[in-house]
């Protein structure tokens, strides 16, 4: 997959953002709005950036995308809204950013703009969304992202190599465990995304999850030493032992291209990223592949994920980058980007498009994962839970770690923030 490479610069230290080319100054004397947008440069970044050329044609409105490498995006995002430099219009954050977000007062909220059917065109129709991901969007009753980019972690598999090694098509933990012990044993292993980042807790909480466990007891207390969890943990310990060599220093991005050139017969990736899987001008395995939820101990369980387009409190343009935003969660454009490369979009009119449904094999593994899926927290202490458990599943990852002393640690590290 090719990442966009970054067109801006953001020199925090001089509280502005700086276009080497001066562009942004001159469109800013002469009257021009332009807008800035902060994302990932990942999935389909450079998709979007050939899709803007059309709403800056019908609009005059000129957007400039600073594409960011995931690990380092909220630092810089929040860098830059904490910091009230005025860089950024338009940011594309994750869900479980956005109480943080919204608790520090960097985000606008929306409802007043969803009104205004002006700012979104005929075309919008904000009651084709997903319910739930609407509310997943809502802080303290009030809307503060658009919700697009709808992500859950998957299993995929080559069938034909499969068959050939005699390894039937994994489900459980324990037939999953057995093909990776199995394709390990020939010089592979299962492509784990095991570097130190949201994509291994993305996984693991699935998988606890699927085993009965999760971060919180009933009463809502913090409490991540239980069996459950101690099993999970442990059975993270067993299938990054039985990984790709290098898989500790993977991301989601990692293992798509491993799963892409035929390197790697098992992986886990991201729902976002097995449309270049089925791409045979860019995939060496399209058509020969097999997808499933994750791993399950009783059923099947996914991580639900979902990105929102959501308006900076010190964004120079408010009112034009909602606008920038209603038309890039549209039906026409999620369609565009759907059709173009297997995006799962958060609208339910493009979901169920059966020309769509056609292209994109992996959408029943989806909707499986979906069924019992959950997000990550959602409170303001999040991030530090989750910054805390990536490094502690890192650890348990390279085989240095306990997993029952990792969670004991964890727990009494966020004993201030989780009483």
């Amino acid at each position: 997959m090719r990442l966009t490479r970054p067109l801006l610069s953001v020199l925090v230290a001089m509280g502005a953002v700086w276009l080497g080319d001066g562009r942004q100054c001159q469109a800013e004397s002469s009257g021009q709005v332009e807008l800035v947008i902060s994302r990932w440069a990942g999935p389909h970044a450079d998709d979007q950036a050939e899709l803007l050329k059309e709403f800056e044609k019908s609009t005059g409105i000129k957007v400039r995308m600073d594409a960011i490498d995931y690990g380092q995006l909220r630092q810089k995002q929040i860098l830059n809204m904490g910091g009230k430099t005025r860089a950024y219009d338009l940011v594309w954050a994750q869900e479980v950013w956005l109480p943080e977000y919204v608790a520090a007062g960097y985000l606008r909220p929306l409802d007043e703009y969803v009104k205004d059917e002006a700012l979104g065109g005929k075309d919008f129709d904000f009651g084709d969304f997903q319910p739930s991901l609407i509310k997943i969007a809502t802080v303290e009753g009030k809307l503060y992202g658009l919700p697009t980019f709808v992500q859950t972690p998957l299993m995929v598999y080559n069938q034909e190599m499969l068959g050939k090694a005699g390894v039937p098509a994994p489900k459980t933990w324990e037939e999953t465990l057995s093909a990776a012990k199995k394709l390990h044993d020939k010089g592979t292993g299962i492509a784990l995304p095991a570097k130190q980042g949201l994509a291994a807790v993305d996984i693991w909480i699935a998988l606890d999850r699927s085993n009965k466990g999760d971060y919180f007891d009933p009463a809502g207390k913090l409490k991540l030493v239980t069996p459950e969890n101690i099993e999970t943990a442990k059975f993270w310990k067993d299938l990054s032992n039985v990984s790709m060599r290098g898989s500790t220093n993977w991301h989601f991005d990692d293992v798509n291209k491993a799963i892409e050139f035929g390197q790697a017969d098992l992986g886990i990736t991201i729902s976002g990223l097995v449309g270049a899987l089925e791409d045979p001008k860019e995939s060496k395995v399209a058509g020969k592949l097999g997808y499933a939820a994750l791993p399950y101990k009783n059923r099947p369980f996914g991580t639900l994920s979902v990105w929102n387009w959501c308006v900076t409190a010190d964004g120079k343009h408010p009112r034009e980058a909602y606008q920038l935003a209603a038309w890039l969660t549209s039906k026409a454009t999620e369609r565009k980007l759907s059709q173009k490369n297997g995006q799962i979009s958060a609208r339910q009119s493009v979901l169920k498009d059966p020309e769509l449904i056609a292209k994109s094999p992996w959408l029943p593994a989806v909707s499986e994962a979906l069924t019992n899926a959950g997000t990550q927290p959602r409170t303001k202490n999040a991030p530090k839970l989750m910054d805390a458990m990536e490094s502690a599943l890192s650890r348990i990852a390279a085989g240095n770690a306990d997993p029952q002393k990792e969670l004991e640690t964890v727990q009494a590290q966020l004993a201030a923030d989780f009483p």
